[in-house]
Formats: C-alpha cells, sequence, structure tokens
C-alpha cells in the first residue's frame, strides 16, 4: 500500500469529524470553531487535511487551516529574539481561547530537528505548558493523526513504501471491532487492581500504583461519557488502554531498547530508575546526551511518571520511532514521563510528554 485512494481519504475524514470528534454545534446552538495543522512536506498529508476541512465545513464547522514543520519551527526559534520567546504568542493564546477542536495530521518529519535550538526552545518552554493548560481548562477536543512523512521515514532509516503500510494499515486498523475488543479486555484487566509491577527479564523491575485514577482507552472515538469526564483527547492510529500512575509511587528500573526523542534523535539501550515517581538516573550505550539535552530544554515535572500504556492495535508493527504508532502494538507496554494533566487526569504540570 503505497498511499491512500482520495476515495479512502474521503471515508477516514468523514469517520474523524462525525464519529471520532463529533464536530458540529456547541451547547449553545453556535457552530464550532476548528483549527486544523498540518505538515507541509508531503502533498498526500496536505491533501487529507483538506478533505478533512471539507468535511468539516459540511456540518457548519468554521475552520482554519495552519501548516506547520520542523523546519519552519526550527528556523522561527533561530530568528526570534529570547525576549519575544519568553513571552506568550498572542495570536496563538487567542486561537487556543476560540478553538472547540484542535486536530494534528502529519508527524515530525525530522527527528532531530531541536538538538541546536535547545536553549531557545527553554525559554519558550513555560509558554508551550500555559498553552497547554489553557486547552486541557477549556477542554478542547484534540485529535492527533499521524501521517507517514518521507521525512520522517528517512530519519528513522525506514524504507518509504514499508513506512506507509504500516501507518495506513495501523490507521485503517483503528475503527475495526478487533481493536474495540481488544481495548474492552485490557480495560477490564485492570479494573479491581491498585499496584502495577512491570518485570522482563532483562532487569526491569518497576511498581507504581494505579489506586483511584481513571482507566482510560483511545477507541477513536470521543463519546459523551468522554467528554463528561473530560477525556477529549485521541490518537489515529488509536488502540490503547492507559492510565496516569499516582505520581509520587514509582520505584525501581526499565530498560528501554531503543527510544525516539523527539526532536532531540534517540537514546539506545537506555536505563531509567525511579525514586518516589521521579527518575533519578539514567544511562544509555548510545545518544545519552540527547536524553540530557530534552531535559534541559523542557520545564515543570518533566521527568516525572506520567503514564502506562498497552497496546491494543492488531495492524500496528514497528516503526523504529513513529511512537504514535509503535505504542498501540499490540502486547506492548509503554511509559511515559511529563505531563499528564488534561484527559490524562494526572497532576504533572509540564511542557513536555515523552513516551518510551
Amino acid at each position: 500500500m503505497d498511499g491512500l485512494k482520495t476515495s479512502m481519504m474521503r471515508k477516514l475524514a468523514n469517520k474523524v469529524v462525525n464519529q471520532s470528534l463529533r464536530v458540529g454545534k456547541r451547547p449553545d446552538g453556535n457552530f464550532e470553531s476548528v483549527r486544523i495543522i498540518y505538515n507541509p512536506t508531503d502533498p498526500t498529508c496536505y491533501k487529507f487535511a483538506q478533505i478533512v476541512e471539507e468535511e468539516c465545513w459540511k456540518v457548519g464547522a468554521y475552520t482554519t487551516l495552519v501548516y506547520q514543520s520542523d523546519e519552519r519551527t526550527r528556523l522561527r526559534y533561530q530568528l526570534t529574539p529570547e525576549e519575544s520567546l519568553s513571552k506568550i504568542n498572542p495570536i496563538t493564546k487567542a486561537i487556543v481561547e476560540t478553538i472547540d477542536v484542535n486536530i494534528f495530521i502529519g508527524e515530525h518529519d525530522n527527528p532531530s530537528w531541536s538538538i541546536d535550538v535547545k536553549d531557545k526552545i527553554k525559554i519558550d518552554a513555560p509558554n508551550i505548558q500555559k498553552l497547554r493548560e489553557i486547552l486541557d481548562n477549556r477542554r478542547v477536543r484534540w485529535l492527533y493523526f499521524g501521517w507517514p512523512l518521507p521525512g520522517t521515514a528517512k530519519g528513522f532509516g525506514v524504507p518509504l513504501r514499508h513506512f506507509r503500510n504500516i501507518f495506513f494499515n495501523s490507521i485503517i486498523e483503528s475503527f475495526s471491532e478487533k481493536m474495540m475488543k481488544l481495548c474492552r479486555y485490557y480495560y477490564e484487566a485492570f479494573l479491581g487492581h491498585d499496584i502495577v509491577e512491570i518485570k522482563a527479564t532483562d532487569g526491569t523491575d518497576l511498581s507504581f500504583s494505579i489506586k483511584g485514577r481513571r482507566i482510560l482507552v483511545d477507541d477513536g472515538i470521543v463519546s459523551d461519557e468522554d467528554i463528561s469526564n473530560g477525556d477529549v483527547g485521541l490518537n489515529i492510529p488509536s488502540g490503547e488502554v492507559f492510565i496516569a500512575p499516582i505520581e509520587d509511587t514509582a520505584n525501581g528500573k526499565i530498560f528501554f531498547d531503543d527510544i525516539t526523542i523527539t526532536g532531540f534523535g534517540r537514546a539506545k539501550s537506555l536505563w531509567l530508575t525511579f525514586e518516589n515517581g521521579k527518575v533519578n538516573g539514567y544511562k544509555a550505550e548510545k545518544g545519552e546526551e540527547n536524553f540530557t539535552k530534552f531535559l534541559d530544554a523542557n520545564t515543570g515535572e518533566k521527568d516525572r511518571i506520567a503514564e502506562l500504556g498497552i497496546g491494543c492495535n492488531p495492524g500496528a508493527q514497528y516503526t523504529h520511532g513513529s511512537i504514535i504508532v509503535d505504542e498501540k502494538i499490540y502486547r506492548t507496554i509503554h511509559i511515559a514521563i511529563g505531563n499528564n494533566t488534561g484527559s490524562y487526569h494526572g497532576k504533572n504540570k509540564a511542557s513536555s510528554h515523552l513516551d518510551m
């Protein structure tokens, strides 16, 4: 599968707008406002974004279509004076205070884009965190729709055709009955349990409490129940059961063969140790400095346990770095550190959320 036909794009866009996000009218009777951000480095990504916008128009929604690429973001940090970066962008603030739905379509087209601008990113990080809080407090529904970009495939060293096949198979499986059943199975497996222990033959031995925390399901739909509970976010590819651990309870160590640190590259053979919920040590055979740069560039509870997730998408396969697919692989688990407010129902406030 080299790509999706226009008819399939239209079918997926219709599901996104009418089934997943249920775009339409606000409770006050006015039509909703939708921001759609897409990555312009691949024409098919732009085409799909346009089709999503057209489906929004059909239900009366007001839209704004905005492009965003890693190179443009990097250039903005390079050119913008520090004084300006230290203040919140009033245009962006006005948008996040207005929109009802926020859709991102694409991926990071350069997995290492931010390494040489990390000091500028750190200046801007509190503003990013504040914008996230505004969206969370307003319960803005959001969707991250992953799209296989040539730059992403190149950055991960994966042939583009194979990369696209994995992505599109997992996207199509996102709406399957089989995936729904797997999500339900793992949701029920969490019920009635307070402690999670992760152990493996590589020496991983990590435990934490989930007592009283909501068990969350990313099944490709924001239902009325989800909205009433504040569960307003979605990924596509979907297929995950996840939960925010009690933030000060993680203790032990965990090993990762290979992780992608968005914007900063990779770390291989990474060990993390936790004490009272916080990363208190780490080492890697390769790329340890990338993990350090990531932590240095972010603010808030960037190094505290944030999430445990279990993959439930039978169509997902390993992409060598696109976490939106990799974390959905059936029979895999992942954890995250950093922000877990809003739809995660956690307490960490941070400018970052790193899935591993």
